[in-house]
């Protein structure tokens, strides 16, 4: 009786997922329509078929050579496309969306550069690293993380880092001065 309660969840789950999936579809038609072309010529549903590339992808992430790259594309591509839609919509509320999703995203990248020797040894860390940023874009993760730990550490050094703006301006302007007195000699 357990086995079958068990094959009841799984079921139940993959029913989730593939309605999931027609509601992605339905909130991005461009990917719809790309997605039905692709059924129309295959002859595969569009939920079978964003499932197999969303496993045949998973399984690149975990062990595919080039599954950084991949995963970079995926973070990257996706949401700036959303973003450019977002500015190109009257609705400014999807701006600051996107806003906070690549304020988080450059967060995330900086440290990343510096901690890139230890998470190289973390295995699957490429399929786990797009798990979070479709984490960020889907389900509004970015937000959480941004509200949470990005905005009060800003806002409690908003001073300081002003300052050193102000010194870069500076520094940066006695630059470009040098350089066109430079030119007018």
């Amino acid at each position: 009786k357990a086995v079958v309660s068990t094959q009841s969840t799984g079921a139940a789950q993959v029913d989730r997922f593939r309605v999931s999936i027609e509601e992605f579809l339905q909130k991005y038609p461009v990917v719809d329509n790309v997605i039905q072309q692709a059924s129309e010529k295959t002859k595969v549903s569009k939920v079978n078929l964003v499932m197999g590339v969303l496993g045949f992808t998973a399984v690149w992430l975990a062990i595919g050579y080039g599954s950084p790259f991949l995963c970079d594309f995926i973070g990257f591509v996706f949401p700036a496309y959303l973003s450019f839609k977002a500015v190109e919509s009257p609705d400014t509320r999807d701006d600051t969306q996107w806003l906070t999703y690549w304020i988080v995203y450059s967060y995330f990248g900086i440290l990343e550069f510096f901690s890139d020797y230890i998470l190289f040894w973390i295995p699957f860390y490429s399929l786990i690293k797009c798990c979070f940023l479709l984490w960020m874009v889907n389900y509004n993760g970015a937000s959480l993380i941004y509200t949470r730990f990005i905005r009060p550490f800003l806002t409690e050094k908003q001073g300081a880092i002003d300052r050193v703006v102000e010194r870069g301006e500076d520094v940066a302007d006695k630059l470009d001065d040098y350089v066109q007195h430079d030119k007018d000699e």
